[in-house]
């Protein structure tokens, strides 16, 4: 099994939100159910991170995606707290990841936000 394993969390429309090498894979992109068997996250952690993954891609429309956003500034800045609480979480819950970086729906820059 690969460990310190360096992650990046960032959502995007229609793609899963987990980015990290292994050994095992030629994927850099993973989804949920491989990002819980590769980082060993427990499935409370998993479901949390599908529910924020889903509210974002939620707002998402295909025929004018130029106006998808969140009904409102305070329920995007809740979504990015819970984002960065999850990015936190992955980091201390796996016990192969040795860092998280954070990058929202790419509206955080990298290296602004790791764990």
């Amino acid at each position: 099994m690969a460990r310190d394993i360096a992650v990046v969390l960032l959502v995007g429309w229609q793609e899963d939100p987990f980015y990290y090498e292994t050994k095992q894979s030629e994927t850099y992109n993973h989804s949920l159910d491989e990002a819980e068997e590769d980082l060993l996250l427990p499935a409370d952690l998993v479901a949390d991170i599908a529910a924020w993954d889903d509210e974002f891609q939620a707002v998402y429309r295909p025929d004018d995606y130029r106006n998808s956003e969140f009904e409102s500034p305070e329920t995007e800045a809740a979504w990015y707290e819970r984002g960065r609480v999850l990015a936190e979480r992955v980091k201390r819950q796996s016990p192969v990841v040795v860092s998280v970086e954070y990058r929202a729906d790419g509206a955080i820059r990298a290296g602004e936000c790791v764990f």
